[in-house]
This record gives C-alpha cells, sequence and structure tokens, in this order.
C-alpha cells in the first residue's frame, strides 16, 4: 500500500514538473513576444495544459501502444518496485532539469528511468566475462 501511495504522488510530482518546465516555455514565448500580457499568457498556458490532460485521458492507451510497441518485450510483466523506480528516476530528472533550465522531454525521462530500471533487474551473467563500461553493474 506504501508503494502505491508513493507511486502516485511521484505521478503528482512529475506531472507538477512536467507543466512547471513545459509551460514556462509557451508562458515565456507569448509573453516575451510581446504578443499578449503576462496574464493573459498564464490563462493560455493554463488552459492548454489542463485540454493537454483531458486529451491525455481520451488518447492515453493509445499513446502507451505507440511509445511502448518493441521497446518492451512481451513476456516483461512490470510489478509496483519497477513502476516506482522508473517514476523516481525520471521525477529527479526532470525536476533537476527544470531547476539548472535544461530542456527535457517528460517521456524521454520516463523511458530512461524504465529503460534503467529494467537494466539493473536483469540477470548478470556476462559480468563474469571482461567488465565493460556498457555494463555499469559489474565491477571493475
Amino acid at each position: 500500500m506504501l508503494a502505491l501511495l508513493l507511486a502516485a504522488l511521484l505521478v503528482l510530482v512529475l506531472a507538477w514538473a512536467n507543466g512547471a518546465n513545459d509551460v514556462s516555455k509557451g508562458v515565456a514565448t507569448l509573453a516575451g513576444s510581446g504578443l499578449v500580457v503576462a496574464r493573459r499568457a498564464i490563462l493560455w498556458g493554463s488552459l492548454c495544459t489542463v485540454l493537454g490532460g483531458v486529451a491525455a485521458i481520451v488518447w492515453g492507451a493509445a499513446l502507451v501502444t505507440t511509445f511502448t510497441a518493441g521497446f518492451v518485450s512481451s513476456s516483461f510483466t512490470p510489478n509496483l518496485t519497477f513502476v516506482v523506480s522508473a517514476l523516481l528516476g525520471a521525477t529527479l530528472w526532470v525536476l533537476l532539469a527544470t531547476r539548472l533550465g535544461l530542456p527535457v522531454s517528460t517521456t524521454h525521462a520516463l523511458l530512461g528511468g524504465s529503460r534503467a530500471r529494467r537494466w539493473s533487474s536483469q540477470a548478470r551473467p556476462d559480468c563474469k566475462r571482461r567488465p565493460s563500461p556498457t555494463r555499469p553493474w559489474c565491477r571493475y
């Protein structure tokens, strides 16, 4: 139950961080160009964020199918630890990039977090052979 609550909290924090990173770029462009005043730019950013959330609810399943096709093997079944690990990695990266003013893609952060978690959970029989930088879990 605690892991499920942690996952829900991480989803909310990731959504907030994504909005803080993405919406601010659109708001800054609208206000900075002089096209609209800052208050109106914030309203436009808020409206578009809400509409994007509604669109994600409507088309979410299609997006998941598109983004996971060929990315995850059909035999892999993610558990709650996997989900929390991927969310934690993505959330921390998006928060850090936003704080540092770096451009970041939340989708890429989630894919990277899930791939890193998957790699870390695989058996490591190849460590008995020669370690390499492509297998960071192997000791040098």
